[in-house]
């Protein structure tokens, strides 16, 4: 495998694409009220973040152990450092803040990088 600090692996850096994905769940009940607030507050916040390149949001399409649906939301992002300054952002804060009250879980986020 190529080491992390040679200069073939930071060119390869510069080009690459990275994947976050946020997952939680919601009430049954909550999904229409969910998929509102997405479209009208967290979409158009992340399109309007440097670096971030489109978000989408995914529904389960059953209900799982506790009766709730699987949320998860994916975006495509320039840089984990473009990922930090949109997320310490006010206007992330304030995209996320009626959303966050549906959630049933502790959100999971993880980072990819996409494979060429």
């Amino acid at each position: 495998t190529e080491a992390r600090g040679s200069f073939e692996y930071f060119i390869r850096e510069e080009s690459l694409m990275i994947v976050r994905i946020f997952d939680t769940a919601i009430d049954p009940q909550d999904v229409e009220k969910a998929k509102e607030l997405f479209r009208a507050k967290v979409r158009p916040a992340f399109e309007s973040f440097n670096g971030c390149k489109g978000i989408e949001m995914l529904l389960g399409i059953e209900e799982h152990s506790k009766d709730l649906i699987d949320v998860a939301s994916i975006s495509r992002w320039d840089s984990l450092e473009a990922i930090s300054d949109a997320t310490s952002s006010t206007e992330y804060e304030n995209a996320l803040e009626e959303i966050r009250k549906l959630f049933q879980q502790s959100p999971i986020v993880r980072h990819f990088e996409i494979v060429d």
